[in-house]
């Protein structure tokens, strides 16, 4: 997985939860106590999940509850850090449809198999209220892309109703809809 989810993550856990539970999810999901993690590191898919895993135990909610938290607290995080991409995109749709793009660009570091392993994650194809993406990865995160784009379409004034065509957020490959209507229209 790449640094950045992980990362991402244990700066969201300093934000909101206390040092003590912080250590505590970090033992649960069976880091080393006081560990650091780094962007430009590769961290194995089910170490990451387990603290995804780990923080919802330790915080008394659910994983998926966690994930949206954690995608409204990246969405906010990459916009400061790396706006470029954002800005590259006018609204919601343009910026899922430059995913594969950016996940391969913040996958060049990586070794050559990891690289493929990312590159091979995302297919997306423009719809005209929406897209259309082919998610495929072992760590069955869809349910955090998911979030993401409802949160990044929130933070737009726009509304994702998310469809599984075919698998959920429980399958190693899903194809799913993100269909998007401006937030007025609801």
């Amino acid at each position: 997985m790449l640094g950045i989810i992980p990362h991402t993550i244990d700066q969201y856990l300093k934000q909101e939860v206390a040092l003590d539970t912080r250590q505590a999810i970090l033992v649960r999901a069976g880091f080393p106590y006081g560990h650091t993690f780094r962007i430009d590191a590769e961290y194995d898919d089910k170490a990451c999940c387990a603290l995804v895993g780990a923080a919802a135990v330790e915080m008394g909610t659910t994983t998926e509850s966690v994930f949206d938290s954690i995608a409204e607290f990246f969405i906010e995080w990459a916009e400061q850090n790396f706006s470029g991409f954002f800005q590259a995109a006018p609204d919601t749709r343009g910026f899922l449809l430059m995913q594969p793009d950016i996940h391969n660009s913040l996958a060049c570091g990586l070794r050559s198999s990891a690289q493929r392993k990312v590159a091979d994650k995302f297919r997306v194809v423009a719809l005209p209220d929406g897209v259309r993406l082919q998610y495929r990865s072992s760590n069955r995160l869809s349910y955090f892309y998911c979030a993401l784009a409802r949160s990044l379409a929130t933070r737009r004034g726009e509304i994702a109703e998310i469809i599984f065509v075919d698998g959920d957020h429980d399958s190693v490959a899903s194809v799913i809809e993100v269909r998007l209507k401006p937030a007025q229209a609801v």
